[in-house]
């Protein structure tokens, strides 16, 4: 379970509002979506994917367990008056809504036997995961594996259970503005490995660009490739191991 803080929900606030990358997933999840589909937005965190979905979706539930990162969603559903957004804290994993989703969409979330299981409880349609389709982490400062499950892991197991699905690629930035040097070195305090060791300010000056921005002075590019699997729920077993 991903752990917010206030720095990691300042981060994230930053790199919504000056990068956009939400609203580039949100439209390449909408190209399998039914029209006015009801959805749901699994372990969505601050919500800024849901925010984008809701522009093009009837509804969006925004289901996750952490009530900091919830506070952010609810003040931009009233902010950008995105009021077909219902941000509810429980556990995903657990929840039966009266009503089948039209499609989950789980990003960066989930492991696939939980996530199957969850969608073969609560949607009609169709689960979509996105997964990074990359190998080492993102902010450490040598290469070291990527934690988690990614592409590779997700249709390995799919395979694995026999499940059909469709997969597609496509290139994103992923990257994080900053307001200073000094939380440049923050954010790379609070996201590099722990076998990094102490970070000082100069291993990290070389990887930021200067930006006109007045704001975000400095910026890390992150140009990277997601993985979008896609299961029909009808297709998911009765029984997930």
């Amino acid at each position: 379970m991903y752990l917010w803080t206030p720095d990691s929900i300042r981060f994230r606030i930053d790199a919504a509002e000056y990068g956009g990358f939400d609203a580039e997933i949100a439209a390449q999840v909408m190209r399998l979506l039914p029209k006015n589909a009801r959805i749901c937005d699994a372990g969505c965190g601050l919500g800024y994917l849901g925010l984008a979905l809701s522009t093009k979706c009837e509804s969006v539930t925004a289901v996750d367990t952490n009530a900091e990162a919830l506070a952010v969603l609810r003040q931009n559903i009233v902010r950008y008056g995105a009021f077909n957004i219902h941000a509810i804290q429980d556990d995903l994993f657990f929840m039966h809504p009266e009503t089948p989703y039209d499609a989950m969409v789980f990003c960066f979330f989930g492991r696939v036997g939980e996530t199957l299981r969850a969608a073969k409880a609560q949607c009609a349609g169709r689960t979509i995961m996105i997964k990074k389709n990359w190998k080492n982490h993102r902010f450490s400062l040598e290469e070291k594996p990527l934690k988690g499950y990614t592409l590779r892991h997700t249709t390995a197991e799919l395979d694995e259970m026999k499940i059909p699905y469709d997969v597609a690629t496509f290139p994103i930035e992923m990257g994080q503005p900053f307001r200073s040097l000094d939380d440049a070195l923050l954010f790379f305090q609070t996201y590099a490995e722990e076998s990094d060791g102490r970070i000082l300010p100069e291993q990290i000056r070389s990887r930021l660009v200067r930006t006109d921005s007045e704001h975000y002075p400095y910026y890390l590019p992150s140009p990277k490739t997601l993985g979008i699997v896609t299961v029909n729920t009808g297709d998911i077993p009765d029984s997930i191991e």
